[in-house]
């Protein structure tokens, strides 16, 4: 399978570290900013939406967040090329969702969302068939995760950063609930789930509750994902789910 990459931080090296001979996936080519600060060997860079897809990737996977989502998500997918999106909270903005789905209905392509740092969107999307009555979405994350590094010195506890519709809180901390995001695209949507972001300063790790209620009962899904040594907002999960999404593409038996 030939993979594109939309972004190299700490996901797609994550990535390329989890990958094995047997996954029989070849990285075609990194689409990167900043041309100046490109220090990776042994990666066909790309500067250029156009230089990636004239590598011939069968599909790409976006890991580089709401801007590059925005940029150059709709052109490879008119270009019929399925895209993994990890920065799923880009969709929270409805222009944005929209240039997705219209862009993959042009290249006769998909769009899949990555599970990324939560589980259970199968099990709260076959609820949703049934009808859900009410979905909430506790994060709670280490304090330097969230904060600036005044404001957690200041920190004697716990801190309530947000509570109110996943929509309006995924545009506001862009890079680190984007999970919300995917939760309420398979439940009931970004404006109804209720969204509570929590800074703490005694975790050490990225914390996911959700609970959902509905016809076909009561669903609840907690984790506690270990953050990536680069990147304190993303859990190493991330990386595995997207591994996970492109063996799928390939799997004779595909569960969920």
């Amino acid at each position: 399978m030939k993979v594109g990459l939309i972004g190299f931080g700490a996901i797609a090296k994550r990535l390329t570290f989890l990958l094995q001979p047997e996954d029989d996936i070849h990285l075609v080519g990194a689409l990167v900013v900043n041309r100046d600060k490109w220090r990776e060997p042994g990666v066909n860079v790309c500067f250029a939406v156009e230089e990636l897809l004239a590598a011939g990737p069968e599909v790409v996977v976006e890991a580089g967040g709401h801007a590059a989502l925005r940029a150059h998500g709709p052109d490879v997918l008119r270009a019929g090329v399925d895209l993994i999106l990890v920065s799923v909270g880009a969709l929270a903005d409805p222009e944005c969702e929209r240039s997705i789905v219209d862009a993959a209905r042009v290249g006769n392509s998909r769009a899949v969302v990555a599970s990324g740092a939560i589980g259970a969107l199968d099990a709260l999307a076959s609820a949703a068939v049934g009808g859900l009555s009410q979905v909430t979405h506790t994060t709670r994350k280490p304090a330097r995760a969230l904060l600036a590094a005044e404001e957690v010195r200041e920190l004697s506890g716990p801190r309530e950063l947000f509570r109110g519709s996943a929509r309006e809180g995924v545009l506001l901390f862009p890079e680190s609930v984007n999970v919300a995001a995917a939760v309420s695209l398979a439940g009931i949507g970004l404006d109804r789930t209720e969204l509570c972001v929590v800074a703490d300063p005694a975790l050490e790790r990225n914390t996911h509750e959700v609970v959902a209620v509905g016809a076909f009962g009561e669903l609840r899904f907690s984790i506690e994902n270990v953050p990536t040594a680069e990147n304190p907002k993303t859990g190493q999960i991330v990386a595995m789910s997207v591994l996970h999404c492109l063996r799928r593409r390939n799997a004779p038996l595909a569960i969920g």
